[in-house]
């Protein structure tokens, strides 16, 4: 027969995929530029340049211009998620059906839904926080590290969007639209490269108006996806991220024009020996077990090139 004592008890640690999934199924994070292997901080080195003309009918060489170097530091947190479920709990309820037939049960007879529903719910949470993210908040779904609406608003020099009194309503929302479309800079104007981010709820909102006011030729079957700005190549994309925002008041931003991937830095490990999905059985008590670690943080860059847009 076979022996086996001397062999630890197995452990089934999930594949990179999940990992992986966790990282970039997030809508904002497939948008924006990414940072693989960040452990604690990483600095983003950032290049301008002015180079000046000059009168080319002598022949003398005169240096001019300058070339800066500065940077702008992407600094990631520590982020787990971890549980323990007692199987034998479902033996008495519809959800026997789940389990295999014995009373041996190990980590690989969690039912795959609730893996699934885990999995989900991590990704809709790190969706929010990664726009409400804020780590001086008392909300344990926020307060793990910095969003981008904190980012955006404590830096200077973003472009801010002539605000308009709220809610966001449908009698409202284009004028705000046009707003955020004034707000871009002269030399971003008229790039397709520049998108406008905000709520599915806002962005439903808009899409109506225009609909009902007849502007263009809907499709009364249309969606959010593809939409763009009336009378501009930007268009409008919806997530879920800054979704419930539409009442804000004051200076807290919930709708931006930028170009995601160039504007916004998504930083994280996935090559760090602790950054992964594990499910386990303790044998003792019997109960199975997963644990979820990452690291996770943004920043932004150029932020002169950025609109943000609030309520009066």
């Amino acid at each position: 027969g076979f022996t086996v004592g001397s062999l630890t008890n197995y452990v089934n640690e999930q594949s990179k995929d999940l990992m992986t999934a966790l990282h970039f199924e997030g809508a904002t994070s497939k948008l924006a530029y990414a940072h693989p292997g960040i452990k604690s901080a990483e600095a983003i080195q950032l290049l301008a340049s002015t180079p000046v003309p000059q009168d080319g009918s002598t022949c003398a060489f005169n240096a001019s211009g300058d070339t800066a170097f500065t940077q702008a530091v992407l600094t990631v947190k520590s982020v787990k998620w971890q549980d323990t479920l007692c199987l034998r709990t479902l033996e008495s309820k519809w959800t026997q059906l789940l389990l295999k037939k014995g009373q041996t049960y190990t980590e690989a007879d969690i039912p795959g839904k609730v893996m699934d529903e885990v999995i989900e719910l991590i990704i809709q949470q790190m969706e929010t926080a990664d726009w409400a993210g804020d780590t001086n908040s008392a909300n344990a779904y926020l307060n793990r590290y910095d969003g981008l609406q904190k980012i955006i608003k404590a830096t200077s020099g973003t472009n801010v969007a002539t605000a308009v009194a709220g809610p966001v309503t449908v009698s409202n929302v284009r004028t705000i639209v046009q707003n955020v479309l004034a707000a871009i800079p002269a030399k971003l104007k008229g790039n397709p490269k520049v998108k406008i981010l905000m709520g599915h709820d806002i962005a439903e909102l808009y899409r109506t108006k225009v609909f009902t006011d007849n502007l263009y030729h809907f499709s009364a079957n249309g969606d959010q996806t593809g939409l763009k700005a009336e009378g501009s190549v930007h268009e409008i994309v919806p997530l879920h991220g800054l979704d419930g925002f539409a009442a804000n008041s004051g200076d807290n931003p919930f709708i931006f024009a930028c170009i995601p991937d160039r504007n916004l830095h998504f930083g994280f490990d996935m090559l760090n020996e602790e950054e992964k999905a594990e499910l386990g059985m303790d044998q003792y008590n019997e109960n199975a077990w997963y644990t979820f670690r990452l690291k996770r943080g943004w920043q932004i860059i150029y932020p002169a090139e950025i609109v943000e847009y609030s309520n009066s």
